[in-house]
């Protein structure tokens, strides 16, 4: 399963509110997110990895209450 940070799924910083809403949302439909540890000049910090296609679902409002991840990953 491939697995992306928000900036490397929309190309730019997602900012900590858009990230707290996705990780929300990941919670409440039980995915599970990975931890990478994230290190240039700029930024030092670790930062959440998300299936692709639950960002997928997410980012097309694909998401609707009482979705399981189970549901969500099906191919």
């Amino acid at each position: 399963m491939e697995m992306k940070s928000l900036y490397d799924y929309l190309g730019h910083a997602a900012g900590s509110e858009l990230g707290q809403k996705v990780a929300t949302a990941a919670r409440q439909a039980g995915v599970k997110g990975e931890m990478r540890e994230v290190s240039n000049p700029l930024y030092k910090c670790p930062v959440m990895l998300w299936p692709t296609a639950f960002l997928d679902l997410y980012f097309r409002g694909g998401l609707n209450e009482g979705t399981t991840g189970k549901q969500l990953l099906k191919g």
